[in-house]
């Protein structure tokens, strides 16, 4: 397929007398899609042209509005406390002959295509349950603010609104 034809496919349906072009666009789980019937437009290259016309001027208005459009929002998978790209370990270090417990959120997040990149978050040392709860709490809400920006520096507007639709769910 040329990219002439991109996000374009021809529909002829003679048992239903359909004859036309039909636009498919997703970017980011919004889908727009548009039929361009040869009989409204006056033949197959007036709807063809109409067809092209349209998923024009919807990809130039993506274009606008999305920061670094023509890339895939690569968000990672879902971790072992349930977030995008933020992950908890607890890690093993020897310090002056003995072992200690370190407990970590591990941010990841891709900058630019093939270059990726972690932060931790490390998680204060606590006297009592409650205390480490509070502290796992704070940080983990630290963890999250980071990989958002990182996100929107990245993605732009279109991380914000996939957010905004995860929130509102």
């Amino acid at each position: 397929m040329t990219d002439d034809l991109k996000n374009i496919s021809r529909i002829d349906q003679p048992s239903k007398n359909t004859y036309g072009w039909f636009v498919r666009i997703r970017r980011d789980g919004n889908r727009i899609s548009r039929f361009f019937s040869d009989g409204k437009y006056g033949g197959k290259n007036k709807s063809l042209s109409a067809a092209r016309d349209f998923r024009n001027k919807n990809l130039t208005e993506w274009e606008k509005f999305a920061k670094n459009h023509d890339r895939a929002m690569h968000l990672g998978k879902i971790s072992n406390i349930g977030y995008s790209g933020i992950s908890y370990c607890v890690k093993s270090r020897k310090r002056n002959g003995q072992i200690h417990q370190e407990h970590v959120f591990q941010v990841s997040y891709t900058p630019e295509k093939g270059v990726h990149k972690n932060k931790s978050f490390y998680i204060p040392k606590a006297r009592t349950k409650r205390e480490f709860k509070k502290n796992y709490d704070t940080v983990l809400q630290q963890a999250i603010r980071f990989r958002d920006e990182q996100m929107i520096r990245i993605y732009g507007a279109r991380y914000a609104n996939y957010k905004r639709k995860r929130t509102d769910k």
